[in-house]
């Protein structure tokens, strides 16, 4: 799996890690779990800091402007992006500039960053929170099992 993420709900935060290389199979079907889970509202960090090769433009185009459709009628959270190499900055940049609809997404260089952030554009406190009904039922989702602490206080695991 190229993409894995986990969710911490007190925080109203999503954090997905992209591996390797990533597919524009790989975001929506990353994108439909979120969906499925109820937590496309929450915050997001994509840390692509382990990519070592970026998408096609031409694959990028087609994902960003899905995610503009669908952000306009899903109401998903704000989008910070967190690459280490040119070439995954100016993908990044691609895809922001075709799926920023009416969501902030933001491009950065450390995680830190991505998080202070979120924090300032939309803190926790203000982001709709999951229906406890959601949170019972079957959830496709990957874990993150090297999750800094310093990005999530606590960390809802579910397999």
């Amino acid at each position: 799996m190229a993409i894995i993420w986990t969710v911490s709900h007190p925080e109203r935060l999503v954090v997905a890690v992209g591996r390797n290389s990533v597919t524009a199979t790989d975001i929506l079907f990353c994108v439909d779990g979120m969906l499925k889970a109820g937590v496309i509202s929450y915050r997001k960090i994509y840390d692509m800091t382990l990519l070592g090769i970026t998408m096609p433009r031409l694959d990028l185009r087609s994902v960003g402007m899905r995610m503009a459709a669908m952000a306009d009628s899903k109401g998903f959270g704000p989008v910070a992006i967190v690459v280490s190499s040119n070439g995954v900055a100016g993908s990044a940049r691609h895809f922001e500039e075709t799926s920023a609809a009416r969501r902030p997404v933001q491009i950065f260089r450390s995680l830190y960053a991505a998080r202070v952030w979120l924090d300032e554009i939309a803190p926790p406190n203000l982001v709709p929170e999951v229906a406890r009904e959601q949170l019972d039922g079957d959830q496709p989702m990957a874990v993150v099992e090297d999750l800094s602490p310093a990005l999530t206080a606590k960390t809802t695991r579910v397999s």
